[in-house]
């Protein structure tokens, strides 16, 4: 009675978890040729005088081939019913009556493009000249200092990330920004891994690599946010400020550029089942699957999902897991 009331719940589980995922893969495939359009306002406060604050919009908007940056903006702020306006010398002045200059003499608009400040107006990243490409972030944000506040400094040559962020894979150790090697660890011998690194200074382009550190070919960097694959004995390069790479700060001299260097290793985790090299709520909710006779595991996925060590996978295994990322063991 025990064992069917437990497979019961796994059903339970796993279906709702069926249906989420359908859900989920239904629209990434309607998605596939959007960017995602961020417009905010975390700088100016009420208190201060500003008409709103926060987060504005944040959406997805379908790309055409005569797109733009602005012309992408303009559209996710018009269609979501808000006002946009741009001034007579070419950028944006106004969005949702939040002007230029309202906060104070070094108030205004500026847009990041996979997080990075763009070197030129928003009219010159566009799709047909390559710039502008399917699954990249825009985020249109309101500055009081002159960008100082969101992460653009003007004068400020440095070229260290502040923060990195894996998915599917994980590090030796704590991201330090001072720390340029890495080991990375992948639960498979293949595993597809995104990357999210944030500059220090997001007036400098963050571009990384795949095996090769090929900072002046334009084709070969991997942009933001963007799936890539990697195999045991592989390695990746993340670069930032490079003096061959546009940047607002080019005026006032050439930074020293900084390049991370990361080795990716194979390493098979207890409990780890979906190999991104971490025992996590995934695991279990996999492992879960399978016991609810919804998902088949591998020999070795079978293996690793024995945390027990009984010889066995069943409740127990699970139950194990979810003691572990609790830290209760």
């Amino acid at each position: 009675m025990k064992h069917n009331a437990k497979k019961l719940l796994c059903m339970t589980l796993a279906l709702t978890l069926l249906f989420s995922s359908l859900f989920a893969l239904g629209a990434s495939a309607a998605g596939n040729d959007t960017v995602r359009v961020v417009v905010k306002n975390n700088t100016f406060t009420a208190q201060g005088g500003a008409p709103w604050t926060g987060v504005l919009i944040d959406r997805k908007m379908e790309l055409t081939a005569e797109d733009s940056m602005e012309s992408v903006l303009e559209r996710a702020v018009q269609s979501s019913g808000f006002a946009f306006t741009v001034s007579e010398y070419g950028y944006i002045s106004s969005v949702n009556g939040l002007s230029e200059y309202a906060a104070n003499g070094s108030g205004g608009w500026m847009s990041t493009l996979n997080d990075w400040f763009t070197a030129d107006a928003t009219t010159a990243y566009t799709v047909a000249n390559g710039a502008l490409t399917a699954g990249d972030e825009l985020v249109l944000q309101y500055t009081c200092s002159w960008g100082a506040d969101v992460g653009s400094l003007y004068g400020n040559y440095d070229t260290l990330l502040k923060s990195l962020k894996i998915d599917g894979a994980s590090l030796s150790a704590p991201f330090d920004p001072a720390v340029i090697e890495y080991d990375v660890y992948i639960g498979t011998e293949e595993k597809e891994i995104t990357l999210y690194p944030e500059a220090a200074n997001k007036n400098y382009q963050v571009r990384s690599y795949l095996n090769e550190f090929r900072a002046t070919d334009e084709s070969a960097y991997l942009r933001r946010g963007r799936a890539f694959k990697v195999t045991d004995g592989d390695s990746f390069y993340i670069g930032i400020g490079n003096p061959a790479w546009p940047s607002m700060n080019a005026y006032g001299g050439v930074a020293e550029q900084t390049v991370y260097y990361f080795n990716v290793k194979y390493r098979a985790v207890k409990g780890d089942l979906d190999g991104n090299g971490v025992l996590d709520i995934n695991d279990v909710t996999k492992l879960q699957r399978c016991l609810a006779e919804f998902e088949a595991l591998s020999n070795k996925q079978l293996a690793a999902a024995d945390v027990t060590g009984d010889g066995r996978v069943d409740i127990n295994d699970a139950t194990k897991m979810q003691r572990i990322i609790a830290e209760l063991e």
